[in-house]
């Protein structure tokens, strides 16, 4: 073989092994694009359920929404796929998403797939609602019932505080004042430690959101099998700080898996994605339009409850956002802010 023969040879070699590895190199970028296109999907469409979690009703009063944010999350994440119209491919992309959790100040709800079975005998499957699951830890004397805060309640088992069965509601501050006896000769009990309590409570919030979570992902299986899905779903990881940032607010948790895209078999979408909603009714802000200005109020001041004019029936996250809408302070929840100027003449 002339030496020609063999630089074609290589040339071509080195040609072919060029385009292989280009053809690979896009084929990578082209999923990781559309991994990253489908992050930003999710991330839209929980942020939307998240922000309707929060409504206003009666007297003004903020209330828990758990439908209208599930109504929010859907409407929002078949807009980003471009399916809204499509009720067949909106079917086929939630059958990817087994479970939805949503937490209240003192509990939270799984939002599942059901199996039932209809008078006429036949076999249907349905989303529906699980029933408010408390937030709790369990020791040889109590059950303790947590919530977002610093309330909770004792449900006495033994009978050690009073009487067999009886519950108490107060805050974990004051358990040494009003049983003294039974905390004082337990000087290391969690809740007479600050630092103790708080690790604790949240310990045992994500336990039983993630337990609960990890159940219904489970069961999840039996039915996307009906729809020809042979993933096996299971709750993947997230880890204790993305937890943690999560369990002092009102969330939102949904488990997006086994969603299939980019070119290769077996390439699917797994992740666990989570809001808050960042609030709570003390930072809170509501604005009220009164004659020319608007002044903010605390979401728990007693002037909302009263027949007023609300600006946009928007909640605001901090006295700056409300300061940026040219608003005044209430003379009443915000006694130390700017107050409206008094214009009257005498």
């Amino acid at each position: 073989m002339k030496i020609y023969h063999l630089v074609l040879a290589f040339v071509v070699l080195i040609i072919s092994t060029v385009v292989i590895a280009d053809i690979k190199t896009d084929s990578l970028m082209n999923v990781i694009n559309e991994k990253e296109s489908i992050d930003r999907k999710l991330r839209v469409a929980i942020d939307d359920g998240i922000s309707n979690l929060l409504q206003i009703g009666e007297n003004n009063q903020l209330i828990v929404s758990k439908e209208k944010a599930i109504d929010s999350f859907y409407a929002s994440l078949y807009t980003n796929f471009g399916i809204l119209s499509d009720k067949g491919k909106q079917a086929e992309l939630s059958m990817y998403i087994p479970i939805i959790a949503v937490t209240e100040e003192d509990g939270y709800y799984i939002y599942y797939y059901q199996e039932y079975i209809s008078q006429d005998g036949g076999s249907h499957i349905s989303q529906r609602w699980s029933e408010k699951l408390p937030y709790y830890y369990e020791d040889e004397d109590f059950i303790y019932g947590f919530t977002l805060d610093e309330n909770i309640s004792l449900y006495d088992k033994n009978g050690v505080l009073g009487e067999n069965g009886s519950v108490y509601k107060l805050n974990y501050k004051e358990v040494k004042n009003v049983f003294p006896t039974y905390f004082t000769a337990r000087p290391s009990h969690f809740l007479l430690s600050e630092e103790s309590f708080y690790l604790l409570r949240k310990g045992a919030i994500q336990e039983c959101i993630e337990s609960t979570m990890a159940y219904h992902t489970s069961l999840h299986n039996h039915i996307a099998s009906q729809y020809g899905i042979t993933y096996n779903f299971a709750l993947p990881q997230m880890s204790e700080d993305i937890w943690m940032l999560y369990l002092d607010n009102l969330c939102m948790f949904v488990v997006f898996q086994g969603y299939p895209y980019g070119n290769e078999v077996g390439e699917v979408y797994n992740r666990i994605a989570s809001a808050g909603a960042k609030i709570s009714k003390d930072r809170t802000y509501y604005l009220e339009q009164v004659k020319w200005y608007l002044v903010y109020h605390i979401s728990t001041c007693p002037k909302l409850k009263e027949n007023i004019l609300l600006y946009d029936n928007k909640p605001y996250y901090s006295i700056k956002d409300c300061v940026a809408k040219g608003a005044y302070g209430c003379e009443i929840c915000c006694p130390n802010e700017i107050h409206a100027p008094d214009y009257t003449v005498p």
